[in-house]
């Protein structure tokens, strides 16, 4: 069990994201296609991924980069980047599968948006691991 509130708030986070990106698995794998329910649930993901975002960003990344052990800024500043590079490539697939219908390039679609969530599902698992380490002061952080 994690013994800093902030992790449970950040396992709290990953818990609804990682609801999501089951359910969005779940349709983009059936086959009846439902464009619809797509967008509903990339719409949840998006203000899912903000709040975690601005949670981990505020309670977690910014205080250890400012106020941390020395041997944990540069993590946690990594951690931040690589943070906001993820939400960066969310936001150019938001953009680009929010125009038109998805159904129409399906071909396309499914194997982006499958990819997108694995990149997701990965970033996830990361991040919970070395935030983690950074919170619970252990060592071997990745580098």
């Amino acid at each position: 069990m994690a013994s800093d509130s902030r992790l449970v708030r950040l396992d709290e986070h990953q818990a609804i994201i990682h609801d999501i990106l089951r359910r969005g698995q779940r349709m983009l794998r059936a086959p009846d296609r439902d464009a619809a329910g797509l967008a509903r649930a990339r719409w949840e993901l998006a203000r899912a991924l903000l709040t975690y975002q601005g949670f981990k960003h505020h309670e977690i990344f910014d205080p250890v980069a400012m106020r941390g052990p020395p041997d944990r800024v540069a993590t946690a500043r990594r951690l931040k980047s690589e943070c906001i590079a993820t939400g960066d490539t969310f936001r150019a697939y938001v953009a680009r599968w929010s125009t038109g219908s998805v159904l129409d390039r399906w071909d396309e679609y499914q194997p982006a948006a499958l990819a997108l969530i694995g990149l997701l599902k990965d970033h996830l698992a990361r991040e919970r691991r070395e935030a983690g380490a950074l919170l619970e002061g252990k060592a071997k952080l990745e580098g």
